[in-house]
């Protein structure tokens, strides 16, 4: 995990020009000598991939600053300011993969619902203070230049952007991440959850315009990692110029204009109109009045079916040659199921797509290629599917069998994986247990801990919970009365041939299944509720991910969809005050996590801690997986040009899209 320049606000960078470059600089769009990932004419510093505008400079480089001609009559007409008022004195400077780009064009995408299966296309616009790059490792500036440190890992500083504005013009401070932390996130009335995922008491204190202190009670090393990877989907700053009319504490009449407004109070209003999943504040046409940051704005009031962005005036990149970015115009996410949203991208009508494709529908989509106008590539690093059993089930009798570790070991001896991989997947990936991904601390030992398929050994070990099988083969309760697993699933998380597969594994050994394809939106609330027998939406953590946030490695694993052990969570953050008192191995996970969030990473102590988080996860059968491993395709059309040839892994908790820069992709038929 590499996180670099964390120990100073800067460090000199080495940047060397060569001659011959120098004069092109300056010169707008096609006619510029244009420095690119591919060939960086020597235009090379501190972070991979993007220079700060001071070193450039202190070069002899000089960048004219020229912008997208679809701000041309706005600037004629005097509504908006030249593009060199509208970017920060110290805008980031983004070298290309490929070329610097042409401006123009809709980048067209699909997602299934407002809420849902959205993330891939918020990748393309959004920002935070950090940005994880490509190589998936490497933490580099973003919104934020830059960082210090403390010594105890208990507090860092920003240095923000000078003149940085949001999307309205207004100026971005220091005082609009003391808000979200001091106003939104500490505020009991609002939130009184959610100081859990940042620490105990966090503290945000503006030292200057562009220089903002945050701090936690206790050392906190894993937060570059979370703001820059599973973190990057909401930001930690908000606009406190528009949300402050929102709170009693700025405003006396919040309370009575919410009441006036149709809501119940000013919490509900405020919890109407802000939330720090970014996606979720475009559902409604509020979002046509809340400044953003990100590279692209909401355009029309949404609905149920699209959503159009246009490109945001004040945003703060630009690239090698002086255009400021984003290069396309707009983006255009259209809500289709499953099945439509294959044949849309088989007829051509998706750009680029990523979240939702899995292995199982690569045949289709590498046979439509040509006719469709796109290419599939390949990302490495993908997993297949895993399944928890809820042991916390509200139904007791359901939560004996299933809270019987016996049972989820002979889950794990009952399935096939070797089918399911040859089956499903064209026998690319591995047979796997459930385990974070790419992490030091996990071995060959673990990913196969109990992964032999043995009929024998499930039915000894179902035969042993007193689960005998009736007349009709399928198995009882210890009681004998007749037992049977509702699996609901969305075909999100699982294809319904991966749920039939492991559906007759289970029934061969007695074990009768009635699965039913419900909505993600439908899946969750039944694991809030703990009322579903199987919970399948876990994003598997990877190395960056586990360092920001253990919790995606202990219950209940998943804050949208809890697997297990809602209640138990409760327990530990009430310190016993309510929910409902875990076994001591969860206690034990608890533990961990508590101080895991205080280890610096790669460290001895952060070795052993998580060795024993997989021993606990492995011996109690937390989780059972099926198929580790896998390549992953990603749809990109023919037209749309900077993104990169190899894709890393295209995941939730990368921030899906965001670590390959969807703010220098272009359009060019």
């Amino acid at each position: 995990m590499k996180i670099r320049g964390q120990n100073g606000y800067r460090r000199a960078p080495a940047i060397i020009l060569a001659a011959a470059s120098l004069t092109a600089f300056g010169l707008g769009g096609a006619q510029a000598a244009c420095p690119t990932v591919a060939d960086a004419q020597g235009l090379t510093g501190q972070w991979p991939e993007q220079v700060e505008i001071e070193d450039a400079t202190a070069k002899g480089v000089k960048l004219t600053y020229t912008q997208n001609p679809v701000f041309d009559k706005d600037v004629e007409a005097g509504k908006l300011p030249r593009v060199d008022q509208r970017l920060p004195e110290q805008p980031l400077i983004v070298l290309p993969y490929e070329a610097c780009g042409v401006y123009g064009g809709t980048l067209n995408g699909l997602a299934r619902a407002p809420e849902s299966g959205t993330s891939d296309i918020l990748s393309w616009r959004q920002v935070g203070l950090v940005r994880i790059s490509d190589d998936l490792k490497t933490i580099v500036p973003n919104v934020a230049r830059s960082w210090k440190w403390a010594d105890d890992y208990k507090s860092i500083t920003f240095e923000l952007r000078k003149g940085h504005k949001w999307s309205d013009g207004q100026p971005f401070t220091a005082e609009d991440v003391v808000f979200f932390f001091e106003d939104i996130v500490k505020n009991k009335d609002m939130s009184p959850d959610t100081t859990v995922e940042w620490g105990v008491n966090p503290t945000a204190e503006a030292i200057d315009e562009t220089h903002v202190k945050i701090g936690f009670d206790e050392p906190f090393p894993g937060l570059l990692s979370y703001l820059a990877t599973s973190g990057s989907y909401f930001t930690t700053f908000a606009p406190k110029h528009h949300f402050a009319q929102y709170l009693p504490k700025y405003n006396e009449k919040a309370d009575s204009d919410a009441k006036a407004a149709g809501f119940e109070n000013w919490v509900k209003a405020f919890d109407s109109y802000y939330d720090k999943w970014k996606d979720a504040e475009t559902l409604t046409a509020h979002a046509l009045t809340v400044p953003t940051l990100e590279s692209h704005i909401i355009e029309i009031a949404p609905d149920t079916q699209h959503r159009v962005f246009k490109a945001n005036p004040y945003y703060f990149k630009v690239d090698s040659s002086g255009q400021q970015l984003p290069y396309i115009d707009h983006h255009y996410e259209r809500f289709l199921n499953l099945d439509l949203q294959l044949l849309s991208v088989m007829n051509g009508e998706a750009d680029y797509k990523a979240q939702g494709l899995d292995l199982t529908q690569y045949p289709t989509l590498k046979d439509k290629e040509a006719s469709g106008k796109y290419t599939v590539r390949m990302a490495a690093g993908s997993i297949g599917p895993a399944m928890a059993f809820n042991i916390t089930h509200n139904d007791q009798k359901l939560r004996s069998v299933y809270s019987d570790l016996r049972f989820r070991q002979a889950i794990s001896h009952a399935i096939n994986r070797t089918e399911i991989n040859d089956v499903i997947y064209f026998g690319l990936g591995k047979p796997s247990q459930a385990l974070p991904a790419q992490v030091p601390f996990a071995t060959e030992a673990d990913a196969n801990y109990m992964t032999d398929f043995d009929v024998a050994k499930a039915n000894a070990l179902l035969d042993e919970m007193g689960m005998k099988k009736g007349a009709d083969g399928m198995r009882t309760y210890p009681d004998g009365s007749p037992f049977t697993i509702l699996w609901e699933y969305s075909s999100q998380m699982a294809s319904a041939e991966f749920v039939k597969l492991v559906s007759d594994h289970l029934k061969a050994v007695g074990l009768k299944v009635n699965s039913k394809e419900l909505t993600s939106a439908a899946t969750r609330e039944n694991a809030k509720a703990e009322t579903s027998d199987i919970n399948m939406e876990w994003d598997v953590p990877y190395e960056p991910t586990l360092v920001a946030d253990i919790t995606l490695y202990t219950p209940y694993y998943s804050e949208i969809s809890p697997l297990f052990g809602v209640k138990w969570k409760q327990w530990s953050i009430s310190n016993g005050a309510s929910g409902e008192e875990p076994p001591a191995w969860a206690k034990r996970m608890f533990e961990i996590a508590k101080e895991w969030k205080t280890v610096v990473p790669g460290s001895d102590r952060y070795m052993e801690l998580g060795r024993e988080l997989v021993k606990l996860n492995l011996e109690n059968m937390t989780i059972v997986g099926t198929i580790g491993e896998l390549p992953k395709p990603i749809i990109v059309s023919n037209r749309l040009h900077n993104v990169p040839t190899q894709l890393g892994t295209a995941h939730f908790n990368f921030g899906y899209s965001y670590a390959f820069r969807g703010d220098q992709w272009y359009i060019k038929e």
